[in-house]
């Protein structure tokens, strides 16, 4: 995973939403210029992440993001970009830059068959890799904790893979699936 740079970050947070719109599509161009191999996931990472959340019940959820979820997604990168812990976007503004990004991507043969093929998998992988990256910085105890559970609750909601995930949290953590709940 390549993980936006803090000056990047910090650029993103002082723009306008047509300068962040222009810094984006920059840097989803760099990296498809440079594509990264992704590592596979961190399975000690996700465990600690996921501590945070329960001590027990979530291994189904480990075996999950170890095994089905793409080991070294062509995502990772991306989900990085789009959903550092730092930061948060309106969804629609997310699945704009990650359509762009896939059309590139796909236009110049980077993505492999399943993902050329489908938008809505490109889009579940990257909310898979993002997943995994929110609970190995949720472990590695990140600043930017609340963030961070936002963005696991919001996942977890959306993919009955995760179920026993959102469960823990809506336990743990209610207040994250109040109506109206915002990641900003």
């Amino acid at each position: 995973m390549t993980s936006p740079t803090a000056d990047l970050i910090a650029t993103l947070q002082a723009a306008t939403p047509a300068e962040a719109d222009a810094l984006m599509r920059s840097a989803c161009a760099a990296l498809r210029m440079r594509p990264v191999t992704p590592a596979p996931p961190d399975a000690s990472a996700l465990r600690a992440g996921l501590a945070r959340i329960a001590e027990t019940g979530l291994d189904g959820v480990l075996q999950r993001l170890l095994h089905d979820a793409p080991q070294g997604s062509a995502t990772d990168a991306l989900a990085a970009l789009l959903r550092p812990a730092e930061l948060a976007w309106d969804e629609p503004q997310e699945i704009d830059w990650a359509v762009r990004h896939w059309e590139a991507c796909r236009a110049e043969g980077q993505l492999d068959e399943e993902l050329a093929a489908d938008f809505g998998e490109y889009w579940r992988q990257l909310e898979w890799s993002a997943l995994r990256q929110h609970l190995a910085q949720l472990g590695a105890g990140h600043a930017q904790e609340r963030r961070l559970l936002a963005y696991i609750a919001k996942t977890a909601s959306r993919y009955v893979a995760f179920g026993p995930l959102k469960r823990a949290m809506e336990a743990r953590f209610p207040e994250l699936f109040d109506l109206g709940f915002s990641l900003r």
